[in-house]
């Protein structure tokens, strides 16, 4: 049942700070906390939620070798415990191509930068001592190339782990059969590319003149000593190749394109039609055979093949780079029994039995090129899987899972609940910077609920993963123009949400940063005190160090009374000793006011009344039926006095009912 407050007139604003001329601000040392008469309803044990989210290979060096890693985590367990911390993410830990670890080479392994079995098992433990559980980043969408699996399928004698992998002798035959599980019935797939392996010419460096026929759909290429020409920059097909190399088409008569170029390319080329857009329909390729010099070669739309130079040649499918080909696992109603969700499984089994304690899953809607009902299926299966093993161990309770079903909305998302308990909610922060940009609060618990509603329509138990931002996005501060108080205040509205809240790393500090100039500018190192360096050689020192000052570190922020940290970790400890707030569900409370947000959370008899400003007013707030007068936790300049409420700009308070 909605009950509403009365927003009241300027005198009142007035007299409120009259009668109250010692504002409440944010709480700084746990001196505005709750008062001893009913400190004892608070709870003892560790109920947040909080999972934060770390990459290994810049959180913190143990070593001084520029690298993140274990160890390094392990010595920092006091501060992830000050942050509320309940579970950490780890980044991928296997033995892999890149510094991120996305590209695993052996599933079964620790990578030896960033430490070793006997550090990861030390982490457990002693995050274990302090309720943490361990989480491992694992990529069941995709291998390295250079993964022994795939390097046996590729160019290996036996057939044995060909099928490991969406491999085909003739894309554009077995798409057509029906033949590529992968596609799940799609006729092309959603992203990626095939590429070619074989041991023969592959790439050509030399000049060389291209002839494409648009109205045939072929490619003629020749050995030429022609002049090279520049790119057509105003051309309508272009020619990729090499390393991200692309140029433009001259038009010499009607559906015929020209260009003479000195080429270099050790994968062959592709045709396109866009300079931004990779969808299929915009790119042309092969069919799995090698182009033979001065001989037309037909090109197609639907596989897309890299066109080779020399014989015939062997194919992989890739959704994302070509150092990271896409596992198979067969006809997805039977995944569970290919051999690679088997092998896989083995490994899984591995960490399962060290004592980790749950998997993040990463770009689970391509597993089966985003067709919904076949991943649901497979992910259905692989965490049934990983739970038996779970139990068979000893754990307490279900095991935990959480997917990056990265979907174009929350509907598309929430079926993904059929398969998984957890699933990342990406649209939680897409609406709460949209409303903090725009000022207006008052409809931001409605869309909670709704995402509530929307979500347990597929699983009654399911988990809500709210986060801010993570590893793939422009960091929460860009977004929020740098701005700390809003970023103060997305802070708390995260920390007193439903459902279970990440915080990534170097999000509680302020950091800031964009995808532009590449990945590892968001993904930052923890610069742990004001002096001292930070681990930065496994991002290539692609680190921002005009961000990296002495006042944004950890050192700098835990002695400053009102810093976003102190603001992380007060709003965090208070959902950890409030079980309402960390496990209530969420009723909306009506308000005239458009920048005022409020909610209650109830909990097995305790409730507690959630206000947050998300304008730069002050308004006034009377809330009837409810009292005002046992105060959590808050943020910014909070003013409570003859059952009123005055909240500064983007000021946050919580209240025991």
């Amino acid at each position: 049942m909605k009950r509403f407050f009365h927003i009241a007139a300027l005198a009142l604003a007035a007299l409120l700070l009259t009668a109250c001329p010692e504002p409440i601000d944010g709480p700084d040392d746990g001196s505005n906390g709750p008062d001893e008469t009913w400190r004892k309803q608070a709870s003892s044990t560790k109920l947040s939620g909080i999972t934060y989210q770390l990459n290994v290979y810049s959180f913190a060096d143990s070593d001084g070798d520029g690298w993140g890693d274990i160890k390094g985590i392990t010595q920092h367990l006091d501060y992830l415990d000050s942050l509320g911390a309940t579970a950490l993410w780890l980044s991928p830990i296997h033995e892999a191509m890149s510094y991120h670890g996305y590209n695993v080479n052996d599933y079964y392994s620790v990578s030896s930068k960033l430490g070793t079995e006997a550090d990861l098992k030390d982490l457990i433990t002693k995050a274990k001592a302090k309720n943490i559980d361990i989480y491992l980043d694992f990529v069941l969408n995709h291998s390295g190339s250079d993964n022994v699996w795939f390097r046996m399928a590729a160019y290996g004698d036996s057939d044995r782990y060909r099928d490991y992998y969406v491999m085909s002798d003739n894309p554009t035959a077995d798409v057509a059969a029906g033949k590529i599980d992968n596609y799940a019935g799609a006729s092309s797939p959603g992203m990626g590319q095939w590429y070619a392996v074989s041991s023969g010419e592959v790439g050509y460096n030399g000049r060389l003149h291209f002839k494409l026929d648009w109205a045939k759909k072929t490619i003629t290429v020749t050995q030429s000593t022609d002049t090279p020409q520049s790119s057509n920059g105003s051309a309508s097909k272009w020619l990729y190749y090499g390393d991200g190399k692309m140029v433009g088409f001259y038009e010499t008569s009607t559906n015929i394109f020209e260009i003479t170029l000195d080429f270099d390319s050790s994968w062959g080329f592709l045709i396109r039609t866009s300079t931004t857009s990779w969808d299929n329909g915009t790119k042309w390729g092969g069919n799995g055979k090698g182009i033979e010099f001065g001989t037309a070669f037909s090109i197609n739309n639907t596989t897309a093949a890299n066109i080779i130079f020399g014989g015939n040649s062997s194919f992989y499918f890739a959704s994302f780079d070509q150092s990271m080909p896409d596992l198979n696992y067969g006809p997805y109603a039977k995944a569970a029994e290919s051999a690679a969700f088997k092998d896989l499984a083995a490994a899984a089994d591995k960490w399962i039995d060290m004592g980790v304690a749950g998997l993040r899953l990463d770009a689970v809607i391509w597993i089966y090129q985003n067709q919904t009902a076949a991943n649901v299926s497979f992910l259905k299966q692989w965490y049934d899987r990983c739970n038996t093993s779970w139990k068979a161990r000893g754990g307490k309770g279900d095991f935990y899972m959480v997917g990056e079903a990265w979907c174009d909305n929350a509907e598309k998302m929430a079926p993904y609940y059929e398969g998984l308990p957890s699933n990342f909610n990406f649209y939680y922060w897409y609406t709460l910077k949209d409303r903090i940009q725009k000022n207006k609060g008052n409809d931001f618990a409605s869309t909670i609920l709704y995402f509530r509603s929307l979500f347990r329509g597929y699983r009654t138990d399911f988990i809500d993963a709210i986060k801010l931002t993570n590893h793939d996005e422009d960091r929460a501060a860009n977004d929020l123009g740098r701005d700390i108080a809003k970023e103060k205040l997305a802070a708390a509205v995260l920390l007193t949400s439903p459902g279970k809240p990440y915080i990534y790393q170097g999000e509680e500090l302020g950091y800031w940063g964009n995808k532009g100039k590449g990945d590892e500018y968001v993904r930052t190192p923890i610069k742990w005190t004001r002096s001292g360096n930070v681990p930065s050689a496994s991002l290539g020192g692609k680190v921002d160090n005009a961000m990296l000052s002495a006042d944004i570190s950890v050192e700098a922020q835990e002695s400053t009374p009102g810093s976003l940290l102190r603001v992380y970790r007060d709003f965090a400890q208070a959902r950890n000793a409030w079980k309402a707030l960390a496990q209530g569900e969420i009723e909306e409370v009506s308000c005239p006011n458009t920048a005022v947000a409020l909610w209650t959370m109830s909990y097995e008899g305790q409730t507690v009344l959630v206000a947050h400003n998300f304008g730069s007013g002050t308004p006034v707030i009377t809330p009837t039926g409810y009292t005002t007068d046992k105060l959590i936790v808050s943020n910014g300049t909070v003013t409570a006095s003859n059952g009123s409420v005055a909240l500064g700009a983007y000021a946050s308070a919580v209240f025991l009912q």
